[in-house]
C-alpha cells in the first residue's frame, strides 16, 4: 500500500491519534530524522521501530512522513503496509514496486515503470539502479514488517536493504523484528533502533494527550496513571477516553486497571487474540506472581517447555519483558497482568488457591520470604501461613523487612492474628517501625492473658517475648528488671539462629544503655558470631554498628574505626547501604575521625549519614544523629549559633528518645564548649543539670561543673570539682572526658604558676590520649594549652612526639592579637560571652560601671565592631577567646 496524503491515510485506516502530543512527536521525529539523514556518500541507514501493539508506531510514522512532506524541499516518501498476502516473493516485490511507483515523484514513478517484470532474476539489481539513477532522496517506510514471514521474500528484501542505493533510507516498523539478517549492518553502525522504551510517554507528554481530550489532571493523579500504564500509548489513550466522560477523575484513576471494560476489550482484541489456547493458558497462570522465571513458570503451568514459550512471546513483542537488573526474570505490563489476574479468578477459588500455594512454596524454597508470605496469604491456607510466619517472620523483621511483615499481618484471618507467635512477631515489627506504644500494649495484653490462662508458653516464644520486653524497656525504662528476666533463660541457646542472635543483640544493647560496656561488648560479639554463622547479614550489620559505638564509648578509637570500616564493607557487599545501622556505624566512624582531628574524613561521612538517620524509625537513633552531626559540624559551619541551637534542642532528656550513657558522656562536654563559644553561658550551665539527670553525679558532671567555674575564673572551685575525678573517686564513662579533666588541671596549675603540677597533669592526659591518638581535647584547650606545651617542649619523654602532634593541631592566634587589647580589656572580653549586664560584670570585676563601659567602647573600636555579639565573633576569629 502506498500513501501520499497522510490525512487520507489516517481516515481510511482509522489510525487513532494517541501519538499526537507535540512534545512527544517532536522528540521522536527528531530521532527518526537524525537516523535517516546521514550525509551523502555514507552507507544507507535503516531505522528499526520495534514495539508492542498500541505503542503508537504507525501514528509516529504518519506524523514523521507528514512533517517531512511539509518541508520546503520534501523528500520522496514511499509507504508500504505489509499484509498477509504479501508473503510470497512475487507479491512482496510487487508491493514494494507499487509503493515506490505511487510516491507522487514523477521521476521516481517513471523510473519504476521502466523496470522489467518483478519475476525476473535481475529485477533487484534493476530496481537499485533505477532508484540510484533518479538521484532523489527516497524514504521507504515498511509498516507491520513483522507480518512478513515467507523465507524467499525475506531473503530478497534483506539483500535489497543491504545493497540498496545510497539515496534510499528505509524505516521498518513492527511488533517484533523480522528475520532479515541485519546484524552485520548493525555492527557497521547502519541501523538505528527505536524501542518501546523510547516510545513510552513521559508525564509531560501524557498531560498534553489528556489535554487534547479535555482532561486536566493534578501531578499526583498524572503520576499515578503514568505509572499504571508505564507510558504505553494505547493505555494512556484508553484512560483519556474514560476520564473525559467520568465525573470523578481521581476515583476513575483508582479504578482504572486491566479489568476495566474499555481496557479489557482492547487487550482481548489486540493483544491476546493472536495467542494459541496453550499460550493463553500459560500467560494466565504465570500472572499469579508480580514477576517470574522460566523455572517458576514450569512449576505454575506444568509446562516443561516454558522457556520456549517465553522466548516466543518475547520475540513477538508480546506485553512481557525482562526485569531490569534481575537476569532470568520476566513480568507482564501492569494493565495486562491486572486483566490476566481477573482471568485467573474465573478459574475458581480452589484453582487460584492451588496456584498461590505453589508460588508460595517456590518463593520460600528460593529464600524470597516476602513474596512467599504474600502468596501464602492469597492462598487462604491459615495453617500454611502460620507455619511460614513462624519460620521466616523474625528473620524478615531483623533484615529490615518489617513493613512487609506488618502488611501481611494486617490482612491475616482472626485465627492467625490471635496466635501468640503472630502477636509477638507483630510486636517485633512494631518496634522495628518505631511504634513502641503499640508494641508495649500488645505485650501487656499477652501478659494479662497468660496470667489468666496460667498456660505455659513454648520456650522459644518465651525467650522472644523476654527479648522484646527488654527492647521496649530500653525505650521506656526498667532495663535492669527486663534484663534479669531475659538472662534467667539460656540466652543464645535456643537452637534457632534468628532467635539466638536477636536475644544476644538485645542483651548487649541493654548492657550498653546501662553503661556496662564490658558485658555489652561480650554479648554483642556473641550476637555477631551467631548472626554470621546463620548468614543473617542485617543482624551482622546491627551488631557491628553497636560494637562501633561501644568502642567509641570506651575510647578505643582504633577498634571504633576498624568496626566502622568493617560495617561499611559488609553493608556494601550485602546491599545494605540504605539500612539505618549502616549509617549509624559510619557516623560513629566519623566521630572517631573527629576525635583524632582528621577533619577531611569527618565532613563527608557526616553529610552522608546524618540525613539518612534524622527521620528514621528509631527516634533515639534520630536524636543521636542530630546531636553528633551538629557537634561534628560546629567547627566548620558559618553559623555556629544556629548549630549550637540545634544541639541545645536535642541535648536534654527526652521521653522515648533515650541516649546510651556513652553517647551522653561523649557529647556533653562538646555541647557545653559550643555553647560557651557562641556566648550562651546559661545553655552551658544547663548541660551539667541535664547530664546529671541522665547519668547521675559522676565524672562527666563534675567536669562540666568545673568547666563553668573555670569559665568564670573561679579557679579554686574548678580545682575542687576536678579533684574526685582525677583521684578516681568519680569515674568518667568516657576516657575523652578524663583527658579533658587532666588538661583543665594542667591549665589551672599553669595559671597558679605551678609548673611541675602543670607538666604532671599534661603527662597524665597524654598517657590516656596517646595510645588511641585522641587530639580533640588538646585542640579545644586553645592558646593557653599551646603556650603550656611550648614551655615544656622536649620534657615529656616517650610522649614528646605525641606532644608535638597535639601542639600542632591547636590553632595559633593571629600575630599581635593579644597586644591589641589592654589587660583590663582582655579581662572584660572574657566576660562578654556570659551576656551579663554591665552592672553584673562590674560587680564581678570589682570596678565601676563607667569603667566597664569605657573598656567596652575600647574593645569595640579596636575590633572594628558595633555590637556585643560581633565583638564575641571577631574575638573568636582572632583567637582572643
Amino acid at each position: 500500500m502506498s500513501v501520499v496524503n497522510w490525512d487520507t491515510y489516517r481516515a481510511r485506516n482509522q489510525v487513532p491519534n494517541y501519538a499526537h502530543p507535540v512534545i512527544r512527536r517532536q522528540r521522536l521525529l527528531d530521532s527518526l530524522s537524525d537516523a535517516t539523514s546521514s550525509p551523502p556518500g555514507l552507507p544507507p541507514s535503516i531505522a528499526l521501530l520495534i514495539a508492542p501493539v498500541g505503542a503508537g508506531k504507525t501514528m509516529l510514522l504518519a506524523d514523521w512522513a507528514a512533517a517531512t512532506a511539509a518541508q520546503p524541499e520534501p523528500a520522496t516518501i514511499a509507504w508500504l503496509t505489509i499484509e498477509e498476502q504479501d508473503n510470497e516473493l512475487g507479491a512482496a516485490r510487487s508491493a514494494v514496486r507499487s509503493a515506490l511507483e505511487n510516491t507522487g515523484n514523477p521521476a521516481v514513478s517513471e523510473a519504476i515503470r521502466q523496470l522489467p517484470p518483478t519475476t525476473g532474476d535481475d529485477y533487484p539489481a534493476a530496481l537499485a539502479h533505477a532508484l540510484e539513477a533518479s538521484d532523489a532522496p527516497i524514504w521507504l517506510i515498511i509498516d507491520d514488517a513483522h507480518l512478513l514471514h515467507d523465507p524467499a521474500a525475506l531473503e530478497s528484501l534483506g539483500k535489497f536493504l543491504r545493497w540498496a542505493p545510497p539515496n534510499l533510507r528505509t524505516i521498518l516498523a513492527g511488533r517484533f523484528e523480522p528475520p532479515l539478517a541485519v546484524h552485520r549492518m548493525r555492527l557497521e553502525g547502519r541501523v538505528f533502533d527505536l524501542s518501546h522504551r523510547e516510545l513510552a510517554f513521559t508525564e509531560d507528554e501524557a498531560a498534553v494527550l489528556f489535554a487534547e481530550h479535555g482532561v486536566r489532571l493534578g501531578e499526583c493523579d498524572l503520576a499515578k496513571i503514568r505509572s499504571r500504564t508505564e507510558g504505553w500509548a494505547a493505555g494512556l489513550r484508553l484512560a483519556a477516553i474514560s476520564l473525559a466522560r467520568h465525573p470523578d477523575p481521581t476515583a476513575m484513576i483508582t479504578d482504572f486497571n486491566g479489568d476495566s471494560r474499555v481496557v479489557a476489550d482492547y487487550l482481548v482484541n489486540e493483544v491476546l487474540d493472536g495467542l494459541t489456547e496453550d499460550e493463553r493458558g500459560f500467560v494466565v497462570e504465570t500472572s499469579i506472581p508480580d514477576a517470574f522465571t522460566a523455572e517458576l513458570a514450569e512449576v505454575l503451568t506444568g509446562n516443561q517447555g516454558s522457556r520456549d514459550v517465553l522466548d516466543t512471546l518475547e520475540h513477538s513483542n508480546f506485553l512481557v519483558e525482562r526485569v531490569s537488573g534481575a537476569p532470568g526474570w520476566y513480568r507482564y505490563h501492569p494493565l495486562l497482568r491486572e486483566y490476566l489476574r481477573a482471568e485467573v479468578g474465573r478459574l475458581g477459588r480452589l484453582a487460584v488457591g492451588d496456584l498461590e500455594a505453589v508460588a508460595s512454596e517456590w518463593f520460600a524454597r528460593s529464600g524470597d520470604h516476602v513474596h512467599a508470605l504474600e502468596h501464602a496469604l492469597h492462598a487462604g491456607d491459615d495453617d500454611a501461613l502460620l507455619t511460614l510466619l513462624r519460620e521466616c517472620g523474625l528473620r524478615l523483621v531483623l533484615a529490615g523487612d518489617w513493613a512487609a511483615v506488618i502488611g501481611v499481618l494486617d490482612r491475616v484471618s482472626p485465627a492467625v492474628r490471635a496466635d501468640p507467635s503472630t502477636r509477638l512477631l507483630r510486636v517485633a515489627a512494631e518496634l522495628a517501625r518505631g511504634n513502641t506504644a503499640a508494641a508495649s500494649s500488645t505485650l501487656s495484653a499477652l501478659d494479662r492473658e497468660s496470667a489468666q490462662d496460667d498456660a505455659e508458653m513454648p520456650a522459644e516464644l518465651e525467650m522472644l517475648g523476654d527479648g522484646l520486653r527488654l527492647q521496649v524497656a530500653v525505650q521506656t525504662g526498667g532495663i535492669e528488671n527486663a534484663l534479669e528476666t531475659l538472662q534467667s533463660d539460656p540466652v543464645g541457646e535456643a537452637g534457632d539462629p534468628e532467635l539466638d542472635s536477636f536475644a544476644l543483640l538485645q542483651e548487649g544493647i541493654a548492657e550498653m544503655y546501662l553503661g556496662r560496656l564490658e558485658p555489652a561488648g561480650r554479648h554483642l560479639e556473641d550476637a555477631l558470631a551467631t548472626a554470621r554463622a546463620a548468614e543473617l547479614p542485617a543482624v551482622v550489620l546491627q551488631a557491628l554498628a553497636a560494637l562501633t559505638a561501644v568502642a567509641g564509648y570506651r575510647g578505643r578509637l582504633d577498634d571504633m574505626t576498624a568496626m566502622a570500616s568493617e560495617a561499611a564493607d559488609h553493608g556494601r557487599a550485602h546491599h545494605l547501604t540504605d539500612h539505618r545501622h549502616f549509617h549509624v556505624a559510619q557516623l560513629f566512624g566519623a566521630l572517631g575521625h573527629y576525635l583524632r582531628m582528621e577533619d577531611e574524613a569527618t565532613a563527608p561521612l557526616t553529610s552522608q549519614c546524618v540525613p539518612q538517620l534524622v527521620d528514621c524509625e528509631n527516634p533515639a537513633m534520630g536524636r543521636v544523629a542530630v546531636l553528633l552531626g551538629a557537634i561534628l559540624e560546629f567547627e566548620t559551619t558559618d553559623d555556629r549559633h544556629a548549630v549550637a541551637r540545634v544541639i541545645r534542642d536535642h541535648c536534654g532528656p527526652a521521653r522515648n528518645r533515650p541516649l546510651p550513657p556513652g553517647t551522653t558522656a561523649l557529647v556533653a562536654t562538646s555541647a557545653q564548649r559550643a555553647f560557651l563559644q557562641v556566648g550562651e553561658p546559661v545553655w552551658a550551665a544547663q548541660v551539667a543539670e541535664q547530664t546529671a539527670a541522665e547519668l547521675g553525679h559522676g565524672g562527666e558532671v563534675a567536669v562540666l561543673h568545673a568547666t563553668m567555674s573555670l569559665h568564670h575564673r573561679r579557679l579554686d572551685a574548678a580545682r575542687r570539682e576536678l579533684a574526685p575525678v582525677l583521684s578516681g573517686e568519680l569515674v568518667c564513662l568516657s576516657e575523652v572526658t578524663l583527658i579533658r579533666a587532666w588538661l583543665m588541671a594542667a591549665t589551672i596549675a599553669d595559671t597558679r604558676n605551678e609548673p611541675i603540677t602543670a607538666r604532671s597533669a599534661l603527662v597524665e592526659a597524654m598517657t590516656i590520649a596517646e595510645p588511641e591518638g585522641v587530639l580533640r581535647p588538646f585542640y579545644d584547650g586553645g592558646e593557653p594549652l599551646r603556650d603550656l606545651l611550648d614551655r615544656h617542649r622536649g620534657r615529656f619523654g616517650v610522649y614528646d612526639k605525641f606532644a608535638e602532634r597535639a601542639r600542632s593541631v591547636i590553632p595559633q592566634s593571629a600575630q599581635g592579637a593579644t597586644d591589641l587589647l589592654t589587660p583590663r580589656e582582655m579581662e572584660l572580653l572574657v566576660e562578654l560571652p556570659s551576656w551579663h549586664t554591665a552592672e553584673q560584670i562590674a560587680a564581678d570585676l570589682f570596678v565601676s560601671v563607667n569603667t566597664v563601659k569605657t573598656h567596652l567602647r575600647g574593645i569595640y573600636r579596636k575590633l572594628d565592631v558595633r555590637t556585643r555579639r560581633d565583638a564575641i565573633t571577631e574575638a573568636r576569629a582572632r583567637g582572643l577567646l
